[in-house]
């Protein structure tokens, strides 16, 4: 009996050490196949290699039609195909409704009726007969998840021995998947950047051809490793150095110092050697190095600025006709100047004479309307004058105390007589905190106001013009209002545009040239203030004049308002080429109690003062003479040492002419036409005891 039971726990044992030995034999099958996979998937080169190399060695234990690998992205719901045996799925959007999140799981699944299951039911109808059996498991990957998928076309295809091989192949099937999701990653990564350089180089290509500037590189030999150029023809770049396409010695040796010195350089302006054309560029460049910090050389752009050196060119020759222009025009108004006002001055000195003679009152009335031509010609001259002047920003301002209540009221006075002829109420408002004294220029307040009042007057008939100082805050406010014929809307946009008045018919019917305006506004943007209007048609104009006025102290009033009130008798020499102007000049100057010898030209004036140095207290000396004119002569009595003040009066009013006048050595300025009281006002200054004539800063200048 016992014999028995031994025997059957022998059989028992055979059994199991059989059994035993057949697990090992099937174990031992399984890592061959799956170091065979292994080996196998080491030397894929594709997904799809890779892939083959897992299906070799399931294929051993699980029969099937078709695998398929799906994955998804971190972050989105559908599976796409990854890689399949077969390309029929690739269109296909697999949706996880629930099976495919117990495959993620771990889970090992196997479907005897996969379209009961709604993953497979919504594929479209032609693929479902594909799917009589299916067995899935999932794993996770770095860029998202994955489902491995095995079909059959036959149902129950696949046991419950299917699912254990998947379970023991586990992982092998996750180093697959992850490493057929890696490649497959990698290679659209590679193939994104292979495409956006290819794109980028043939985006490059494409502006190099077409672009002005070209792109260059050199080694440190100088020698060309990069070149891109429309218009050189390099053929072997790699043998041409920078240098050589460089036109001149000095252009090639100045940028090889530019090259020595390692840093970086912009606009080095040349031409080449390959270009007939004779076009100019300019490279910059900078130098490039290795990751270490080695030297590598330079690379940098060439420009072709052969049209921006044309234009500069064209702009230099353009400012040069410019001057030219103006210089002529400046001539041109010298010359002008000077021609009118040399007859004028004879016509407006006889007027002074005339009206010293005892005329009658019908008389006086005559050489009064005379007199009124002539200052209104030098008026237009003037204006003219002072146009070019503050154009060209050769005009300046004096600002100096003025006696702010003197200077409105000596306008207003006269004007007046303009208003009063056309019976207009013509009325003065100054506000009771107007300061006595500011600090402004006084001849260019007078000549802005001037202009302002005798505009208000000239264009109104009949009603008021009413003129009101005000000042606050260190500013001063004049208003001009009128009820004259106003302005039309579209005139007023050029009302200070030289030469431009509001229609044609105001120059026929009131005269003027249409600057008075202008010039107001040039000197009252020069003094640093503000000049606007409004204007209706039938009822008037108001011009608004804003100006920085600062209080001056009442030492500046006191020691600014100095007259002189007698001049005594002075011994004069008159140096005047024209007989007229002689004329003019005796009869003025000895009817004003002076003695007056005269010289015809400069030379004559020379002899005359330097035979006796002490004989004449003052000289009036004319600029534009015959024989020798007044700057030689001036020159010579300066050089002599003759100390006594020199006048010039001259035509030639432009302030080149009076730096002239400097430069030669006068003391003083007079511009003709010069009227009697501005020759006692100038005299005035001058006694016979004066022997250091003044800066010509101090000068005293009277136009009009």
């Amino acid at each position: 009996m016992d014999n028995y039971f031994d025997s059957e726990k022998l059989q028992e044992t055979l059994i199991e050490l059989h059994r035993s030995q057949q697990r090992e034999r099937k174990l031992k099958e399984e890592n061959t196949a799956i170091l065979e996979g292994i080996a196998a998937m080491a030397g894929a080169n594709t997904k799809l290699e890779i892939f083959d190399s897992l299906l070799e060695v399931i294929r051993h234990y699980v029969q099937f039609e078709t695998a398929i690998v799906l994955s998804r992205e971190s972050g989105y719901q559908s599976f796409k195909e990854l890689v399949a045996t077969q390309s029929t799925f690739s269109d296909c959007y697999w949706q996880d409704a629930g099976i495919f999140k117990r495959a993620l799981a771990g889970e090992s699944i196997a479907l005897f009726d996969p379209l009961k299951v709604a993953e497979f039911n919504q594929l479209p109808s032609n693929y479902h007969r594909f799917f009589r059996s299916a067995l899935l498991t999932g794993v996770k990957v770095s860029s998202g998840d994955a489902i491995l998928v095995f079909t059959h076309s036959l149902p129950n295809a696949f046991t419950g021995r299917c699912r254990q091989v998947i379970d023991r192949f586990r992982p092998l099937l996750e180093r697959t998947i992850i490493d057929i999701d890696y490649r497959e990653r990698l290679q659209s990564l590679v193939a994104a950047r292979t495409q956006e350089l290819i794109e980028s180089r043939l985006r490059f290509k494409d502006f190099a051809r077409t672009a002005g500037d070209w792109f260059w590189e050199v080694n440190t030999h100088w020698t060309f490793t990069y070149l891109s150029t429309p218009s050189v023809e390099t053929p072997k770049i790699n043998e041409l150095r920078i240098f050589d396409i460089i036109s001149g010695i000095e252009y090639q040796t100045a940028l090889k110092t530019q090259f020595e010195e390692g840093v970086a350089f912009h606009d080095f302006e040349c031409q080449l050697t390959q270009d007939d054309e004779c076009r100019w560029y300019a490279l910059s460049g900078k130098p490039y190095f290795d990751k270490d910090g080695n030297f590598l050389g330079y690379r940098g752009t060439a420009k072709d600025i052969t049209s921006r050196r044309q234009h500069l060119a064209d702009l230099t020759e353009a400012r040069k006709q410019a001057e030219l222009a103006n210089n002529a025009k400046s001539q041109f108004l010298a010359m002008m100047s000077h021609e009118i006002r040399t007859p004028l001055n004879a016509v407006m000195g006889l007027m002074d004479t005339l009206v010293e003679s005892g005329l009658n009152k019908e008389q006086q009335t005559w050489v009064k309307q005379m007199d009124h031509s002539a200052q209104l010609l030098l008026n237009i001259i003037n204006d003219v004058l002072d146009l070019s002047k503050i154009e060209t920003g050769k005009i300046d301002v004096f600002i100096e105390p003025l006696p702010l209540h003197d200077n409105l009221n000596l306008v207003f006075e006269q004007l007046a007589p303009q208003a009063h002829k056309k019976a207009l109420n013509y009325q003065l408002s100054i506000d009771s905190e107007l300061p006595k004294w500011i600090h402004s220029d006084s001849s260019r307040l007078s000549q802005i106001l001037f202009n302002l009042i005798g505009n208000a007057i000239k264009f109104t008939e009949h009603g008021d013009v009413t003129v009101s100082a005000q000042w606050q805050h260190d500013q001063l406010t004049i208003e001009v209002i009128d009820t004259g014929i106003g302005i039309e809307p579209d005139a007023q946009k050029q009302l200070f545009t030289p030469f431009v008045q509001a229609d044609g018919s105001i120059t026929r019917k009131y005269g003027g040239t249409g600057l008075g305006l202008t010039i107001s506004q040039l000197l009252v943007n020069k003094l640093g203030g503000h000049i606007r209007f409004t204007s209706t048609v039938g009822k008037g104009t108001t011009f608004v004049l804003e100006l920085p006025a600062p209080v001056a102290s009442e030492q500046a009033e006191s020691s600014t308002a100095t007259t002189h009130n007698n001049t005594a008798p002075l011994h004069l020499l008159v140096v005047e080429d024209s007989k007229a102007n002689q004329m003019i000049a005796k009869l003025m100057l000895e009817k004003a109690g002076h003695s007056v010898d005269i010289a015809d030209n400069g030379q004559i004036a020379v002899d005359m003062a330097l035979q006796e140095k002490t004989m004449y207290d003052i000289i009036l000396m004319d600029v534009s003479m015959p024989v020798m004119d007044g700057f030689e002569a001036t020159r010579i009595l300066r050089a002599a040492g003759l100390s006594t003040p020199i006048i010039a009066t001259t035509a030639n009013v432009m302030e080149a002419d009076r730096q002239a006048c400097v430069d030669a050595g006068m003391t003083d300025f007079l511009a003709k036409p010069i009227r009697a009281k501005a020759m006692r006002a100038m005299l005035q200054s001058y006694t016979k005891s004066q022997t250091e004539f003044q800066n010509f800063a101090e000068y005293v200048t009277i136009t009009r």
